[in-house]
């Protein structure tokens, strides 16, 4: 997700501004993409809306690890429409555009921290991704300045060997070795360990949603970013492409994985299990896994950008609320956090099992970084009992009329605005320190 300002240029401080490169107008299908995205966030922790049995079932399994996905493609969209889209920045100018990236990528992080601590209440039911985006953002910065073919390239790279790579890495760090003990000495001195479990080696490789894995995403959507998205040809061979990726990428995993043990996975392949390396469940990382969502995540994006064009105005809404993903992704996690420590989570769109665990409260021992339900597993009753039950419903059509009524009044949502306005901020003062 990237986050931009309404704070007025200062035509007379060139200085300041962002650098300019003649850009087209808006894409407005990237953001109509980031509404599919968040809006599969939503199906994944609240349910899906207007439906249920076994459709919501479905929809639930079709999101699961491909909103995420998504979402860090269209971060790598993002980063290619800040440094010249189909022509890279060069010189001064991409220097300026690397320094605004790495502002705001620290700004993701610190955001993320702060969230991280204040939906804690979830436990293992929500990993906060923004802290992850942030240091994608930083890692990305040496490969801004490269063209199509040759993020493509990197991409390719990262997808072959980043997920082999995490899981031998996660393999030494063993309890007693050495790597273990430096891992501990690292976490005992990170911030962002210490505040909210999200500290380097966190971000990198240790928790859900490791750079050295999932970098390959946002260097693939850089790679798109440099296309002409515009083109309707570019935007057929990206639609077929992708469905073709994914399709494969799932055929050729069932077939070499075959029958898998049934292991409890939260996240990166267990390490002990590396047959789960073959395998493209959500979440896991698995090259198999990045490839197939990465084709989904491409042939969403392109049926986006077509629909945006032909639509307008019946897509408008939904556009708007996807160009504030940032703001409505944060108050998503905050209202679950809300629905835990209420017990209302369980009331809409769960899993029997998980509700199950919810009932019986704090009585479950022997499951790490556990919800913290209400103690006695009771449910709200009343208006309460209502939102809870509905908020399916409720959040989604929240966020597209809030998105509405917001850009009535503003051209940027809350946190996108606010931390856009921090990096002009920071950049008008090093240019004048400088």
């Amino acid at each position: 997700m990237t986050a931009a300002s309404p704070a007025p240029h200062n035509d007379a401080k060139p200085s300041v501004q962002r650098p300019r490169t003649g850009r087209a107008p808006r894409l407005l299908g990237v953001d109509l993409a980031r509404f599919v995205a968040v809006f599969g966030m939503f199906v994944i922790h609240f349910g899906a809306p207007f439906s249920g049995g076994a459709v919501e079932l479905a929809l639930a399994g079709a999101c699961s690890g491909r909103a995420t996905a998504l979402f860090t493609v269209l971060a790598g969209v993002s980063l290619a429409m800040l440094t010249g889209r189909r022509t890279p920045l060069t010189g001064q100018k991409l220097r300026d555009a690397r320094k605004r990236i790495a502002v705001r990528a620290v700004l993701l992080v610190l955001i993320g921290l702060l969230l991280a601590t204040c939906t804690d209440a979830t436990g293992f039911l929500l990993t906060v991704i923004i802290p992850f985006y942030g240091a994608y953002f930083l890692l990305a910065l040496p490969f801004v300045g490269m063209r199509a073919r040759g993020l493509a390239i990197s991409a390719v790279l990262m997808v072959a060997l980043g997920p082999q790579v995490s899981y031998l890495l996660r393999a030494a760090v063993t309890e007693g070795s050495p790597v273990a003990m430096m891992v501990e000495a690292v976490n005992s001195i990170d911030p962002g360990h210490l505040i909210g479990d999200l500290g380097v080696l966190d971000l990198l490789l240790l928790d859900f949603y490791p750079a050295t894995s999932y970098l390959a995403l946002v260097l693939a959507g850089l790679a798109v970013g440099r296309l002409d998205l515009r083109s309707g040809a570019v935007r057929l061979r990206l639609a077929l492409g992708g469905a073709g990726l994914a399709a494969l990428t799932y055929t050729v995993s069932a077939l070499l994985a075959g029958r898998l043990p049934d292991v409890l996975m939260e996240g990166t392949v267990p390490v002990g299990h590396p047959e789960f390396l073959l395998a493209a469940r959500a979440h896991s990382g698995s090259s198999f896994e990045l490839l197939g969502s990465l084709g989904v995540a491409v042939a969403v994006l392109a049926g986006c950008l077509e629909l945006a064009d032909r639509a307008g105005r019946a897509v408008s809404p939904l556009v708007k609320a996807g160009s504030m993903a940032l703001t409505l992704y944060a108050l998503h996690a905050l209202v679950m956090a809300w629905q835990v420590v209420v017990g209302g989570w369980p009331l809409s769109g769960v899993p029997e099992t998980l509700a199950n665990l919810a009932s019986m409260g704090q009585d479950v021992s022997g499951i790490p970084d556990f919800p913290a339900f209400p103690p006695d597993g009771h449910r709200p009753v009343g208006f309460v009992a209502f939102l809870n039950m509905y908020m399916p419903e409720l959040f989604l059509l929240f966020s597209i009329g809030f998105a509405v009524l917001w850009k009535q009044f503003f051209r940027r949502g809350p946190l996108e605005g606010a931390v856009s306005s921090a990096v002009d901020a920071f950049m008008a003062r090093t240019t004048r320190s400088a």
